[in-house]
């Protein structure tokens, strides 16, 4: 699943049953966590397309390079907005991460397609207001079905990242 995870950022029109949807989420809350913390909460968004648009076309309004972003915001099935309850910044924000991890790898195993998006970031203040909030948003997940089958990007080699000592 690894190596066969890619960001994906156009979807066709099917549909994901809701019980994978709550089998990536439940795949994501088995991820390790900072004193056993469990900071993440997660908003999904799937029915409603009107706030699906309404978050896409602020992200453009506000970000224009985002243009392609809030178009798969618009056009995934669904989004799973994923914030948490911050106590330690650097430790919850990696326990959240890697949440997101199981649950992009989770997608993949199911065929679903994904994109991890961190250009929300940029409107979390008009988001914490949109959808009634006051938790700290780590990131935004796009999950859809897609016909694109993009070839693996480039990576550095372990010997250019990696000291032994």
């Amino acid at each position: 699943m690894i190596k066969n995870r890619r960001s994906i950022r156009h979807y066709n029109e099917k549909e994901i049953e809701k019980r994978d949807i709550e089998k990536i989420l439940e795949c994501g809350i088995l991820a390790p966590s900072a004193k056993n913390r469990q900071p993440w909460h997660f908003i999904i968004i799937k029915e409603d397309k009107d706030l699906k648009n309404e978050i896409g076309n602020l992200l453009e309004e506000r970000l224009p390079e985002a243009s392609l972003t809030s178009e798969v915001i618009k056009t995934s099935d669904t989004i799973i907005m994923i914030y948490a309850d911050i106590e330690n910044t650097i430790l919850d924000v990696q326990s959240v991460g890697a949440c997101i991890e199981n649950m992009i790898l989770k997608a993949t195993d199911l065929n679903i397609s994904s994109l991890w998006i961190g250009y929300t970031l940029k409107i979390e203040e008009e988001l914490k207001e949109l959808l009634n909030t006051d938790k700290t948003l780590i990131a935004t997940l796009a999950l859809g079905y897609s016909d694109a089958k993009p070839k693996p990007r480039p990576r550095k080699e372990l010997d250019s990242v990696s000291e032994w000592r």
